[in-house]
């Protein structure tokens, strides 16, 4: 697969910061990314009210350019990042991030019961790409975490939307059987297009209906208007 926003945030951390990449939904609609948002310092809401719970050693799992590998490193956690973009890695470790792996976590190679803390920020837990494939991530998260250990993940709700473009792509996809919080993009930037993929937005009652039969409880769920939320799930 083309490492295509990978290049676009290693080229941005490079200093290039004029070049936009751009999300293109498989409908047409096209969302004007920032690549800033990426390298800020500062915690989105959803962030700062469960990071707290955060614990003994952690996997960032889906790490980017490491804006909370920084700031759990610079709190002096134990924590190491995996991402299957090798640019975002690269990124990283001249960003000064000290633990960091190209890795898939479909593929891990990590023992069983290694962490305490799994993190899944930025969306993360819509790597699974559908239902399927979320249950997935989730039975491989349940196994690299400890017993008491806990997942931490933002997601967001896309049934709270009131914009009618965004409404108009659920409805298309439930009528061709879909899941609501499905989505087909791909990235673009400069000259490079990447490829396809299924990305998944998970409602917290699937979310909690999945975790149920992964061995995983959720605990915490913080919401906010807009349908963005924080989740905390402890291992059971």
């Amino acid at each position: 697969m083309k490492d295509t926003f990978g290049k676009a945030l290693h080229n941005y951390w490079k200093g290039d910061h004029r070049s936009p990449y751009f999300i293109r939904r498989d409908d047409g609609y096209v969302d004007r990314g920032s690549l800033n948002d990426y390298f800020t310092k500062k915690l989105y809401p959803m962030e700062r009210h469960i990071i707290p719970y955060a614990q003994g050693k952690i996997l960032d799992i889906g790490c980017g350019v490491g804006r909370h590998l920084l700031y759990f490193q610079n709190r002096k956690a134990d924590i190491i990042g995996i991402d299957t973009s090798t640019c975002a890695i690269q990124t990283c470790k001249e960003r000064g991030c000290k633990k960091t792996k190209v890795m898939d976590i479909f593929h891990s190679q990590f023992p069983e019961a290694s962490f305490d803390t799994l993190l899944l920020f930025g969306h993360n837990i819509g790597i699974g790409g559908n239902l399927i494939g979320v249950k997935k991530l989730l039975t491989v998260a349940r196994k690299l975490i400890k017993p008491g250990g806990v997942l931490l993940l933002t997601s967001i709700d896309v049934t709270k939307t009131k914009e009618k473009t965004h409404k108009e792509y659920h409805q298309k996809r439930l009528a061709s059987k879909k899941y609501v919080g499905s989505v087909k993009i791909r990235i673009e930037y400069k000259e490079s297009i990447g490829d396809w993929f299924e990305w998944l937005h998970v409602e917290p009652h699937v979310l909690k209906e999945l975790g149920s039969k992964t061995g995983w409880q959720v605990k915490v769920l913080q919401h906010e208007k807009s349908g963005e939320y924080g989740a905390v799930l402890e291992a059971v």
